[in-house]
């Protein structure tokens, strides 16, 4: 039996503003992850990242919307990550997002209300400012909350995408066509 998930009650300028999307941005720590950094003996650093955030950047790609990422600090598992979902523009090191959100712009041809954006502290403002549809972690800094169309209930690394990505897909009406698969009978 195919139970129908719930959708989120949101208002009409959220809906408003993820009907155009076509492209969403994340944030890596904090968003992706929980935050945490795990430093190796040898000086190489790791992160953990949800299967399930994985699964929903997956079925969001599936429907033809694009997948970026912006991350202010560097990290070799996220470039892993990246590849493994699939994601071509993943920038890592970028101090100001607004640089490489403006390039991301220009390569996709796409505007500012048709890009998303997910994030979790101050370094994040800038693009959330800028872009048709931004959303925060429920554990982003509170000063990053006001710039945020939409809060997620769940923390960063730990279903917060996943959400997101469900909730875009069921407000464009794309939820039940790219979930179909796992619930008919055959």
């Amino acid at each position: 039996m195919r139970l129908k998930t719930p959708l989120v009650e949101v208002s009409e300028e959220v809906r408003r503003r993820i009907l155009p999307l076509r492209l969403l941005i994340f944030d890596v720590d904090g968003v992706l992850t929980d935050g945490g950094i795990t430093y190796h003996d040898d000086g190489s650093e790791s992160k953990t990242f949800d299967v399930k955030d994985g699964h929903g950047i997956k079925l969001l790609q599936r429907t033809g919307l694009e997948v970026a990422l912006i991350s202010g600090r560097y990290c070799a598992s996220v470039e892993h990550r990246a590849k493994g979902l699939g994601i071509e523009k993943a920038y890592q090191g970028i101090h100001r997002k607004v640089e490489a959100y403006e390039r991301i712009k220009a390569d996709t041809g796409l505007q500012d209300h048709q890009i998303g954006f997910v994030g979790d502290d101050l370094i994040d403002i800038p693009v959330m400012r800028l872009v048709g549809f931004a959303a925060c972690v429920a554990d982003a800094s509170p000063h990053v909350k006001p710039y945020a169309h939409y809060v997620t209930q769940a923390p960063g690394g730990k279903g917060a995408a996943r959400e997101i990505c469900e909730l875009i897909l069921q407000i464009q009406g794309r939820w039940e066509g790219i979930t179909a698969r796992y619930f008919d009978e055959e």
